[in-house]
């Protein structure tokens, strides 16, 4: 591997990769502001397809738990690996949770194939979904390859992947760790990374959404209760003083509404009385009748 490649792979890639995740996910955020009715009618539907029941989620909760064990545990795995057998019962389990999650990974990509044309999925979302599938694919089936070429990974992970991964936490990658362990390990960690950069377009993305989207309307109820404490001080104290209503002293006593109705009355009367009998009028006024 070439010294670019290696720097952008390991040292620019992952945070890439989080940061199109990060911008991809508020760019939906932001596009579906005035859509939440329609992003929650979706959920159920992308969570039958894509995430599946209690088994397959069980699948996908394992195989991230058991990699961030990985990541932040590595002392405890390494003590617990110590023993031959509880290394290979390990490494049994592990490979096992990959085999569910590869399942489960199919059953989403079969369902969405086998799904009724003009069910409302755009072409878009279908390729998106497409791209985010194929990269989370190509990361299981590296992983599980790599698992059986290169066997007892929980120990030898522990002392490359889970520095590396620190590196990365610190700000200061250091692909030493990693760059000279097998092709399938370092595209294992490349079809990852490249997934989590995917995730925000393709359907799954409306999940975590749905969520987001449900705690912000939490939040500004929270915040409206908030406010308004700060809301009735405001009008009881600095209002009053820039505009104070109540110290206003009028010049001449304001009519009351019915008051100010008899003048106008008076003269609805009146003209009334003149289409009736103009000479009458005059008289009364003193004047001519026109």
């Amino acid at each position: 591997m070439s010294g670019t490649t290696g720097i952008f792979l390991f040292r620019v890639w992952p945070y890439l990769a989080l940061v199109l995740a990060a911008a991809g996910f508020l760019v939906r955020l932001i596009a579906t502001g005035d859509q939440v009715p329609a992003v929650q009618r979706a959920v159920p539907r992308v969570r039958e397809l894509f995430v599946g029941g209690r088994r397959w989620i069980a699948a996908w909760v394992l195989l991230v738990g058991a990699h961030l064990a990985g990541l932040l545990l590595p002392g405890a795995v390494l003590a617990v690996t110590h023993a031959r057998w509880m290394l290979v019962a390990l490494e049994v389990l592990g490979f096992a949770v990959g085999v569910a999650a590869l399942a489960a990974c199919v059953r989403s990509a079969l369902l969405h194939a086998r799904r009724p044309a003009r069910a409302g999925w755009s072409l878009v979302a279908d390729f998106g979904d497409a791209v985010f599938f194929t990269f989370l694919f190509i990361g299981i089936v590296s992983g599980l390859l790599a698992a059986s070429l290169h066997r007892w990974g929980s120990q030898w992970a522990a002392v490359t992947m889970a520095p590396y991964a620190a590196s990365l936490v610190r700000g200061r990658p250091v692909p030493a760790f990693i760059e000279h362990l097998p092709l399938l390990v370092r595209l294992h960690l490349f079809a990852t990374f490249a997934a989590i950069a995917c995730l925000p377009a393709s359907r799954v993305a409306l999940l975590p959404l749905a969520l987001a989207h449900r705690a912000l309307a939490a939040a500004g109820r929270g915040l409206a209760a908030a406010a308004r404490p700060v809301r009735a001080w405001v009008s009881r104290g600095p209002l009053s003083w820039l505009w104070p209503e109540r110290e206003v002293r009028w010049l001449a006593k304001p009519r009351s509404d019915e008051e100010a109705r008899r003048p106008l009355a008076k003269s609805a009367a009146w003209l009334q009385q003149i289409s009736r009998n103009p000479g009458a009028a005059a008289k009364h006024t003193g004047g001519k009748a026109v």
